[in-house]
């Protein structure tokens, strides 16, 4: 979103009077993604120092029922439709199949997701089905089982790949790959990821590297932007554009790949930036809102509640006429910190 643009629409009628049984709404609203743990059974390269992070006190860790509460609380007064379930590793938190079951019983929430790494994934993958999960957007950077271990620094691929094919046994489609492109390895990643995404007939998205926690020095290194990969892919296959979704941070395409006609993402924070067309929200493990992945100012949704539910909705509208495009795409806090 433009600086100019502000996120102040709301339903008609509504106004800074309105009553708390008719809550103001925000229309433009329509996504959130919600961290339900910090903790991440992977260390990734582009996702936290290499030194680690320092994990939260478990206390401060909303319970599964006050993330729930806090999610209805943002639905009320958005028109929200989906909200994708993130970490840290979402699948380590207990009971995370609970907070689905309640999450897709919501008014109007045709869509629970989860985005994974997808190692535990296998074995929770029909509970996560029967709770309501509609789909599950999976990590997977390389193909190469040693450079995959280096890159999540102690995961193995075969844990990922079997997620993969459990999901796709189990329906939850459509199933989307993620892959993090980086300029030492893309030329071979980039080929046998289409190979396997052919195999299985599943979309795969290739995403610039922001750097969210890492060393600058290293992302500055391995950066390599959405175009060059096209224009190397062109020389080698077609490339069809698809239409534009609206909201969506994926410009799609058609890729032509030996025969198939591939489901192809491309996500652009750093050469084309979509941040005008951003509906989404972010909510993390201890409840803080935040208007953007890269915007270090917090909305301490379960402190401010506390001081009544006037004063927090005024605070939180307030909060959201601010919602712009970030000044850059890098942000010292890692990834697990903030909610993939």
């Amino acid at each position: 979103m433009g600086p100019s643009e502000s996120f102040s629409h709301v339903t008609p009628g509504a106004s800074r009077g309105a009553s708390h049984s008719e809550p103001r709404r925000l229309s433009r609203i329509h996504s959130l993604r919600v961290s339900v743990t910090d903790r991440c059974n992977f260390r990734c390269l582009y996702c936290m120092p290499s030194k680690g992070v320092a994990w939260l006190p478990h206390e401060e860790l909303l319970s599964l029922e006050e993330l729930y509460e806090n999610v209805e609380w943002i639905a009320h007064r958005t028109d929200l439709q989906r909200v994708r379930l993130t970490g840290g590793e979402p699948l380590v938190r207990r009971g995370i199949h609970h907070l689905i079951a309640r999450l897709t019983a919501l008014p109007d929430m045709p869509e629970v997701s989860l985005t994974t790494n997808g190692a535990m994934l296998a074995h929770q993958v029909w509970a996560l089905k029967a709770a309501g999960v509609s789909r599950v957007n999976i990590s997977l950077d390389t193909m190469n089982p040693q450079r995959f271990t280096t890159l999540t620094r102690g995961g193995h691929l075969w844990h990922t790949l079997s997620g993969i094919n459990e999901a796709i046994r189990a329906g939850l489609t459509p199933v989307k790959l993620n892959a993090v492109l980086q300029r030492t390895s893309w030329q071979e990643d980039v080929p046998r990821l289409l190979d396997y995404a052919a195999m299985q007939n599943v979309e795969i998205r290739f995403i610039e590297l922001m750097r969210t926690g890492t060393e600058r020095s290293w992302c500055a290194s391995e950066l390599v932007t959405v175009d060059v990969v096209q224009a190397w892919l062109a020389r080698r296959a077609g490339i069809y554009p698809m239409p534009v979704r609206a909201s969506s941070p994926s410009a799609n395409t058609i890729v032509r790949w030996y025969g198939h006609d591939l489901s192809v993402g491309w996500i652009t924070p750093r050469s084309q930036p979509f941040c005008k067309d951003c509906d989404r929200l972010r909510i993390d493990a201890c409840g803080r809102v935040r208007r953007c992945l890269m915007d270090p100012a917090t909305f301490n949704l379960p402190g401010i509640r506390s001081l009544g539910e006037k004063q927090a909705e005024l605070a939180f509208f307030d909060y959201l006429a601010e919602k712009h495009a970030p000044r850059g795409m890098e942000i010292d806090k890692g990834m697990c910190q903030i909610g993939g």
